[in-house]
């Protein structure tokens, strides 16, 4: 029996290479994304504490450390330049955070764009598939078409030979 070759077999297998590859892609920069979103995470709660240590440094300002002693000018003065440090490093910690954000915000369009080439890539396998199913039944119509014929002259051979005996 006739065996069914798929002319562009080649072609189908290099699209599903090439959809393995987008996919692989894909699943690698999810990771990168998930990588940058955790440091993004981790600058913004760094950066919280900040915050929260800086309210705790105001209210702590005018606050005596001993009940008995009074609080000394330079004391007041010391906290209120730890209070700007702190306040500078909130600053600080807030570029990081906003400059993390661009940095997510580029992985993410980069994972957008390797989702866009694995959904090219699926069609295109998807497309040659259904291709190749539909030559693969025309292929075993036309093969039943010519064993009908086949048996039909057969049919008629042996019909055409009993009729003359007979």
């Amino acid at each position: 029996m006739t065996q069914f070759v798929y002319r562009l077999q080649l072609l189908l297998e290099r699209k599903e290479e090439a959809k393995k590859e987008s996919e692989k892609q894909l699943a690698e920069r999810e990771k990168a994304l998930q990588e940058q979103l955790e440091i993004l995470e981790a600058l913004q709660q760094s950066e919280q504490k900040l915050i929260v240590q800086r309210q705790q440094l105001r209210r702590d300002l005018l606050r005596k450390s001993d009940e008995t002693e009074s609080l000394a000018a330079r004391e007041v003065q010391e906290r209120q330049e730890y209070l700007k440090l702190v306040g500078l490093q909130i600053e600080e910690a807030r570029r990081e955070v906003l400059s993390q954000r661009v940095v997510v915000e580029q992985y993410q369009s980069r994972v957008m764009e390797a989702r866009h080439q694995v959904e090219e890539a699926r069609r295109e396998v998807e497309v040659l598939t259904k291709h190749r199913a539909r030559q693969e039944e025309r292929f075993v119509r036309d093969l039943q078409v010519k064993e009908e014929l086949a048996l039909d002259e057969v049919g008629n051979v042996l019909f055409t030979t009993r009729r003359r005996q007979g």
